[in-house]
């Protein structure tokens, strides 16, 4: 992969934990409202979103691989992953939401990670490795709120 792709996908995605480190530094604080939302609904809903993107993903590489591997399981997957994301907002139980989506974001890293050594995902391995990278943040994050608020 080239340095520049390299570079954007690193970008992104560290980019993409700032709503997530904000979310939870609010909530930990017990800052009020930000444009009319509470930082609990802000973590609970963004990580709703990134997790059907992720899930998204994994449509995405069964479309690339369809002629050449077995996909279907992939293409169920994804849907899991999207209802799974938009039960936990439609539940409005902040302890099952942020449970259900961690539970999510590890299982997602799992299924990437089984399926680059079946060589269904891509096998730029750096890839893995920054996921792990943002998979362990996005689940401390939640975790941090979860325990503060919740338990």
């Amino acid at each position: 992969m080239n340095k520049g792709k390299n570079w954007l996908i690193h970008t992104l995605g560290f980019l993409g934990l700032i709503p997530f480190l904000a979310s939870s530094l609010a909530a930990l604080m017990g800052t009020g409202a930000f444009w009319g939302i509470q930082p609990l609904e802000f973590l609970i809903t963004y990580g709703a979103i990134i997790l059907t993107f992720l899930g998204g993903t994994l449509w995405g590489r069964a479309l690339h691989r369809a002629e050449s591997e077995k996909t279907a399981g992939l293409l169920l997957l994804s849907n899991v992953f999207a209802l799974l994301a938009w039960f936990t907002i439609l539940i409005n139980l902040p302890a099952w939401s942020l449970g259900l989506q961690m539970l999510g974001f590890v299982l997602v890293l799992f299924f990437e990670q089984k399926l680059a050594r079946s060589s269904a995902m891509t096998s730029y391995m750096g890839y893995y490795r920054i996921r792990v990278l943002l998979t362990t943040a996005v689940v401390v994050c939640q975790l941090l709120v979860f325990g503060n608020h919740i338990l």
